[in-house]
């Protein structure tokens, strides 16, 4: 009797405990569960609060009575994943009983009997209605350029892909950093938003016009005719050099040139950009043709193959480290593991000069390998975290994934570990990057997504690959101090992380000033030369 007495208390004592978790869970999140052909057969209070249903109008109810305007390729997704007896994470769109819209990050999961069969569906949601629209707020914001609110770099690419047949120029101001140096920065960005106008004033409706850098210009056709594009361009750029510019009082003259190109989509920019270099020395060419022998940059590519093969035999790729400061506990925990080639001259090369050229050698990935046992081996007597930097064809190559939960393994170091996920806009399936994110973060590894910020992540890809922290691109963050769009932006994705449970790190944080204004605006760690520069050992932490 003592024995059934005792098993009886722990059994209440059990139970009394799972209610308490049960309770917490219901406050916190919106719960339904559904029988095998989605029929709602239970929702806790939350759900009725944000779906303004009542238990009774909704229990019986299929769930698509709550379907908002999310793809069929969703929900076929989602039924053939719950269906194989697997968890289903994911964001929708749903419709109140009012009409209104709304968001949930959800998770479904089957209940499974004592047989391995299905028995019902449960769901737990978290409604992320302004997130969304705080990104999509955001979307329109990195898609303009602040200064003459015409489109930006991101924009003429996005713009590119969509038109059916795009010509592609691009204008710049000759030296105008001279502009900026004698008038200053003020008169310099009259001019550019002057010069915008002008543009604009031209091109109306007929061409998108785009301010992609400080002083370059880019204008895109679709289905136009060549000899009337390149005359079109060759007069806005004669007239705007005639007469010069009244800027608040002052006259400025300036002068423009101009590259062209008529190449597909996916080479319009690139062979833009190398007329557009050619023409510096070739002033009379100004449109790209293969046949010009430009092509001669293929031999720079031959000559950095060269020099890389040569790195690999010698073993002159390494990594160097750059220190991330905690800017709470005033000291460097982290490192960034960032690849150098070590030439001849025993000079540190950038990836800058080989990495698109290993890339096309098909010595990219030969090149990740190395980063990651290297810096295994620099870290696995060392108490710091250290992150790698990942892209997609990193992640998608089974060669490295499979090396990279080897090394894991072998070295017992993944509780050190951040894998930096760069290009995360380029995901288009997201399964197998959470497949492997799941893999590494079981192991202990931590997950940043790196040029947050840039114009090509949002808040869903942070919801969706489940990361610890977010690196904030340095693009927003060495302009900080001059531009008020940037801090806005910067501001948004702080508030947004910290009410996630992320860190957030500041890329390119290269001033005291700087320093002082991400500490302020409450960001939790900065990275940059003014904490120190990228070395082949790590420094001692910042007192």
């Amino acid at each position: 009797m003592y024995f059934f007495s005792k098993k009886n208390k722990e059994l209440k004592k059990e139970n009394h405990i799972l209610k308490q978790y049960k309770h917490a869970i219901e406050e916190s999140n919106i719960i339904s569960t559904a029988d095998l052909k989605g029929n709602i057969t239970y929702v806790n209070d939350k759900f009725c609060d944000v779906t303004l249903y009542s238990k009774n109008e909704i229990l019986g109810q299929p769930h698509n009575l709550l379907k908002g305007e999310s793809s069929k390729k969703i929900f076929k997704e989602l039924w053939e994943t719950i269906q194989n007896k697997k968890t289903w994470h994911g964001v929708l769109k749903n419709r109140r009983k009012d009409g209104r819209f709304y968001y949930v990050n959800i998770t479904i999961k089957p209940i499974l009997d004592e047989n391995d069969e299905i028995i019902e569906y449960i769901a737990i949601r978290h409604e992320i209605t302004d997130l969304i629209h705080k990104t999509e707020e955001l979307e329109k914001i990195l898609r303009e350029d602040n200064l003459t609110k015409e489109g930006n770099r991101f924009k003429l690419l996005e713009d590119i892909k969509k038109f059916k047949k795009p010509f592609l120029a691009l204008l710049d101001i000759n030296r105008f950093g001279d502009i900026n140096d004698f008038y200053g920065y003020e008169i310099g960005d009259e001019v550019l938003v002057t010069v915008a106008k002008i543009f604009r004033e031209h091109t109306g409706n007929k061409y998108s016009l785009y301010r992609i850098y400080s002083d370059e210009f880019a204008i895109l056709a679709d289905n136009d005719e060549k000899e009337h594009f390149i005359k079109f361009i060759k007069y806005i750029v004669d007239s705007i050099s005639l007469s010069p510019l009244n800027i608040k009082g002052k006259e400025i003259y300036i002068q423009m040139t101009y590259s062209i190109s008529f190449e597909e989509k996916n080479e319009l920019k690139r062979t833009a950009n190398t007329i557009k270099r050619y023409s510096k020395s070739n002033k009379d060419i100004v449109v790209y043709d293969k046949n010009l022998g430009i092509e001669k940059i293929h031999e720079k590519n031959i000559l950095w193959t060269s020099k890389l093969k040569k790195a690999f035999e010698n073993d002159n790729i390494v990594p160097y480290y750059q220190a991330i400061y905690n800017l709470k506990t005033e000291k460097i925990e982290k490192y960034e593991a960032l690849v150098r080639l070590i030439d001849e001259d025993k000079i540190a090369i950038s990836p800058y000069y080989f990495l698109d050229v290993a890339k096309k050698s098909k010595q990219y990935l030969k090149l990740t390998k190395v980063v990651i046992k290297k810096s295994f081996e620099y870290f696995k007597d060392k108490d710091y975290e250290f992150s790698i930097n990942l892209t997609l064809e990193d992640i998608t190559n089974k060669n490295i994934s499979s090396y990279i939960i080897e090394m894991l393994k072998e070295y017992n170091i993944a509780s050190k570990v951040v894998f930096e996920i760069v290009e995360s806009e380029g995901i288009q399936d997201f399964t197998y990057v959470n497949n492997f994110i799941d893999r590494v973060k079981e192991l202990g590894c931590k997950i940043a997504i790196d040029d947050f910020g840039s114009g090509y992540s949002n808040f869903e890809y942070l919801i969706k690959l489940n990361a610890d922290y977010i690196k904030i691109d340095g693009s927003l963050i060495k302009d900080i101090l001059l531009n008020k769009s940037n801090q806005e932006i910067v501001i948004t994705i702080v508030d947004f992380a910290k009410r996630q449970g992320f860190k957030t790190i500041a890329e390119f944080v290269s001033s005291k000033e700087i320093f002082d204004k991400v500490k302020e605006l409450g960001l939790d760690y900065a990275q940059g030369y003014y904490i120190h520069e990228p070395k082949p050992e790590i420094l001692a932490p910042i007192a």
